[in-house]
């Protein structure tokens, strides 16, 4: 017996579009698992990269400081600041990434390009030595402030005239907090004192590099909040440090003016590295002075440790009331550096501050300050991605 099936071509072409469509579902979907976990393996891949570029550079960072240290330590002459033409203080080599030590042309506040050398930390004026007419001197400082950094430091409870805050003013502040009575530990800790202002103490230089950049020259627009007059102010910090005290010399008078009974430390500034505005502020100082001295200093070349030269600087002036508080060794160097890995990318920066008055030197101070952005300007900043895109072109 034959059975005859009958067909329905409608309703086959039917199933056999509904499984195409359910085919070219699963296949969308598979694709767009694998896009999805090949974009992903991506970011993985680019985060695994820059994670190597910065660690390549945080070595350098470390290598930069080695290096640096072993310059002090083995310098033909203690405490002279190293020329920057006898060592690497731009585009040194650590494996595959770069470094560089950032240092201060005289505080040229209008200048785009970045100076670079290691620094000498007394150029600047000592916090928690300088007198209070010392501290109205810098730039920008208000004069209730200024009060209020002597009252922070010392140890009495009597208001310094002019506007200073001891325990009384800090107990009426919300949240109250405690008058600290002793030295600063740290520049940045002018913050907690009354009257602090981030304008004041930071100034316009929000990455702390020394260069004019171009978020520091638009107003409002980018932070920090800045004039706009192609002038770059500096902060407080820029001029002042707690490292750089020397102790008091044997036979040294004790009723001298440059003395502190106490802990036995004298206010030097280095007058070889020092800029106008911290020279300013020393007795029997002004800014002509000042201004005149420094440029001088820049005329001259191999100064070391000598000082003589300020006499014919200042064209045989009296500057006797100057005279004890200027020195021409270096006791403590600042070392800013900055590195980035291979192809120009991790960036690291890292400042640190060496003691070379001991038996070997010692690192007192260490901030990072990556965070503070690119710091080595903006046409740096186009060489290196020209020169890494040229290499890659090879």
């Amino acid at each position: 017996m034959n059975i005859r099936t009958s067909c329905d071509p409608a309703r086959e072409q039917r199933t056999q579009g509904s499984v195409l469509i359910v085919v070219m579902w699963v296949a969308l979907g598979l694709v767009t698992v694998t896009l999805y976990f090949a974009h992903s393996m991506y970011f993985e891949f680019k985060a695994a990269q820059n994670n190597y570029e910065g660690t390549q550079a945080r070595h350098a960072v470390e290598g930069a400081l080695r290096y640096a240290v072993y310059l002090l330590a083995n310098q033909e002459e203690s405490g002279a600041l190293p020329d920057p033409e006898t060592y690497i203080a731009e585009r040194g080599e650590v494996g595959e990434a770069t470094f560089w030590f950032l240092g201060r042309d005289d505080l040229n506040n209008t200048t785009t390009l970045p100076f670079f050398s290691i620094a000498d930390e007394g150029a600047k004026l000592n916090l928690n030595l300088a007198t209070q007419e010392m501290l109205e001197l810098l730039p920008s400082m208000p004069l209730d402030f200024a009060a209020a950094i002597v009252d922070w430091r010392d140890e009495d409870e009597e208001a310094s005239e002019g506007g200073g805050a001891e325990s009384d003013v800090y107990a009426r502040l919300n949240p109250s907090r405690l008058v600290k009575n002793a030295p600063f530990d740290s520049v940045d800790e002018l913050m907690l004192v009354h009257g602090a202002d981030p304008q004041v103490v930071y100034g316009e230089d929000a990455n702390m590099n020394g260069l004019l950049d171009p978020n520091e020259n638009d107003g409002d627009r980018t932070p920090p909040v800045d004039d706009a007059d192609g002038i770059l102010d500096f902060g407080l910090v820029e001029y002042l440090t707690v490292y750089g005290a020397m102790p008091q010399e044997e036979g040294q008078d004790s009723d001298s003016p440059n003395n502190d009974s106490e802990d036995q430390q004298t206010l030097m500034v280095n007058v070889n590295s020092a800029s106008a505005a911290v020279l300013a502020c020393l007795p029997g100082m002004d800014d002509q002075k000042a201004q005149q001295i420094v440029a001088y200093r820049n005329s001259l070349t191999g100064l070391g440790v000598d000082t003589e030269w300020v006499n014919e600087a200042l064209e045989e002036e009296n500057f006797s009331q100057t005279e004890p508080y200027l020195t021409g060794a270096a006791s403590h160097y600042r070392i800013d550096v900055a590195a980035v890995g291979r192809q120009g990318k991790g960036f690291r920066r890292t400042q640190f501050v060496v003691d070379m008055t001991g038996e070997e030197p010692l690192i007192v101070h260490r901030k990072d300050l990556e965070r503070r952005g690119w710091a080595l300007g903006q046409s740096l900043r186009e060489q290196l991605n020209y020169d890494f895109q040229q290499q890659g072109q090879r």
